[in-house]
């Protein structure tokens, strides 16, 4: 029984975990730090496309599976549980794409935004060259925020 109850928990926690692959980094939009879990999230997947080798996670439970005296699926994840009636040729080549193609439209509106709320601090603040380095590109607009105390101590958003 608890062997069974970890395969499920460990499915949930797979489908929570393409859920956030898909959608993080439109969420980092909102939330700018998500970024530094998305991205690695990103590069971790697109390893295992690009080796092609069974996502861990499918793994992981497939050993739970059958530890609790059930019968594992034989194909991945994504084919047993998500797409099943997509042939295997068409899967190995479309969720790649479609994982690509969401992911480079959610960071490149990620970077416009980025930029643009850099653009719209630099004009509010009356500076033209927001930037402490010195390179021209307004800190506030970075891309990979970081939280730093502000003047008056509390927390503020961070572009360093």
């Amino acid at each position: 029984m608890p062997y069974a109850r970890a395969a499920d928990v460990v499915a949930v926690t797979h489908a929570a975990f393409i859920a956030f692959l898909l959608i993080g980094g439109f969420l980092a939009w909102r939330w700018p730090r998500l970024v530094w879990a998305h991205v690695p999230a990103v590069v971790v997947t697109t390893g295992v496309f690009a080796l092609g080798a069974d996502c861990p996670l499918t793994e992981l439970e497939k050993f739970f599976r059958r530890q609790a005296g059930e019968r594992a699926y034989r194909d991945g994840f994504v084919a047993h549980y998500l797409l099943p009636m997509v042939p295997d040729g068409v899967r190995t080549v479309a969720v790649p794409l479609i994982v690509v193609g969401v992911n480079a439209a959610a960071y490149a509106g990620y970077v416009a935004r980025r930029r643009h709320a850099g653009a719209v601090a630099g004009l509010e603040a009356g500076v033209t060259s927001p930037s402490r380095d010195g390179d021209g590109v307004p800190d506030r607009g970075s891309l990979f925020p970081t939280r730093a105390a502000g003047p008056a101590g509390g927390d503020q958003e961070s572009g360093v």
